[in-house]
């Protein structure tokens, strides 16, 4: 996989299909006639809602109306011609839980997508734009391509990215952040079929590397005539726009997004090897967030981890399904085992997890070793899940559970990316006390 020409050239701007919108500003699908009761047609509008999260609604502009349409199941949007399945709220309004449109056999020369809440980093080219006086403005490196798998992926910043995120501490916000344009490299044209794949590495990929969900919304895919001829509207899950990122890749780094892509690609498009991938990112995701109790981060990167060793351990051939959970083989060893194979460091440093390095201190373990990271991580998630006294020793030692958490994120996310052979450079999770950017290559390189 390769990025584009580090020179730096203006260029056009992608078009989206749908605006920009202002912060937390709903953003018009549909606004036309609707077909209403005795064949008659009606105003209605239907709209992608950005506060207080992102949905989809719809309303009807009219006082004519049959009250038994309170039981509506469809709006027939007439100027798009499709039936749009909805739920009502009441006989005029309600809202959609996504739908397709057009044909998904369509051959397809360029699907447009458009994101939320993507943070602003540095691409490869400039971009040229007008400003509101009608005058030429240059946008300083907002156009990032990248090449993986057989795609070709552009991605646009919008031009006032700076001015909507200055206000992200004071407001949960959902923006449209970026335009993308995704293609095939030889020109070929394709199907949705063959791009939702791409589509899905891209959002739950780049949501594990920044810790947080965002999302490629509203793909509408357009022939060679640029007629559109393929879209979605759903409802995707996505976290309020955060200026830090508390995932494991730094923004500035293209490097190493261009590698994650160039792993992520193959892998999602075949879907089994998908579906796993998906899941344990999504436990990294709820793991990684600094949102939430500890407790329940704590327990989704154990489950990550759980699924991790099953596949790699099990599903590889390694252990048979009865050694895996005998006694022979507990969690702490079967998570070392992995970590020692990436080359992961098992130490636990005090200047880092002072609670962790004293609890690990207090342990005993058989053999001559010493009490490791693997140990900490298992051992206090064993505590919570399976409490033996009523003030459970886990929490007499302060900050140990925070530690815990550091040390199992850190470790989900490194073993994620070696699963995928991933070799880019990362943030160290269980640290908090680094500079913004500091990062090193993974261990196994």
């Amino acid at each position: 996989m390769s990025a584009s020409s580090p020179e730096l050239n203006a260029e056009t701007p992608l078009a989206g299909v749908y605006p920009f919108n202002a912060p937390g500003e709903s953003v018009t699908l549909y606004d036309g006639p609707v077909a209403g009761p005795a064949g008659t047609e009606v105003p209605g509008v239907v709209q992608y809602d950005c506060s207080p999260k992102l949905g989809i609604s719809w309303r009807l502009h009219t006082e004519d109306y049959d009250a038994t349409s309170m039981d509506r199941t469809a709006l027939s949007l007439l100027d798009l011609g499709f039936e749009l399945p909805v739920l009502a709220r009441d006989a005029v309004s309600g809202w959609c839980n996504g739908a397709s449109y057009g044909d998904p056999a369509a051959a397809l020369d360029r699907v447009v997508a458009h994101w939320f809440n993507l943070p602003r980093w540095r691409g490869s080219a400039h971009l040229a734009v007008r400003a509101d006086n009608g005058m030429p403005r240059l946008v300083p490196a907002g156009r990032s391509v990248y090449e993986a798998d057989g795609w070709k992926i552009t991605l646009d910043v919008r031009p006032d990215h700076e001015a909507v995120f200055s206000d992200v501490r004071q407001a949960d916000i959902y923006v449209m952040t970026h335009v993308m344009e995704i293609r095939r490299c030889n020109g070929a044209t394709f199907t949705a079929d063959e791009v939702t794949p791409v589509l899905s590495a891209l959002r739950v990929g780049l949501s594990f590397a920044l810790g947080r969900l965002v999302a490629p919304a509203l793909p509408v895919g357009r022939n060679r005539q640029q007629e559109t001829v393929w879209g979605q509207w759903g409802p995707m899950l996505c976290d309020p726009a955060r200026r830090i990122s508390s995932g494991w890749w730094y923004p500035e780094d293209q490097a190493s997004l261009v590698d994650l892509l160039a792993c992520l690609l193959p892998a999602f498009r075949d879907p089994d090897r998908g579906q796993a991938l998906s899941l344990q990112m999504q436990y990294a995701i709820n793991a990684i967030a600094d949102r939430g109790f500890v407790e329940q981060r704590i327990m989704s990167g154990a489950a990550g981890l759980e699924h991790v060793m099953w596949q790699e351990l099990v599903l590889s051939g390694r252990l048979t399904e009865t050694e895996y959970s005998s006694r022979a083989w507990p969690a702490h060893i079967k998570l070392r085992t992995l970590l020692t194979d990436a080359g992961v460091d098992l130490g636990v440093r005090a200047e880092h997890l002072p609670a962790a390095a004293a609890f690990a201190a207090g342990q005993q373990v058989n053999g001559s070793r010493s009490p490791d990271g693997a140990d900490v991580a298992t051992r206090v998630r064993n505590r919570l899940v399976h409490p033996k006294e009523t003030q459970e020793p886990v929490y007499a030692v302060k900050g140990l559970v925070t530690d815990a958490w550091l040390l199992t994120r850190h470790y989900l996310a490194l073993l994620v990316l070696h699963s995928i052979g991933y070799r880019g450079s990362y943030k160290d999770l269980s640290m908090t006390n680094g500079w913004v950017g500091e990062t090193e290559p993974v261990p196994w390189l």
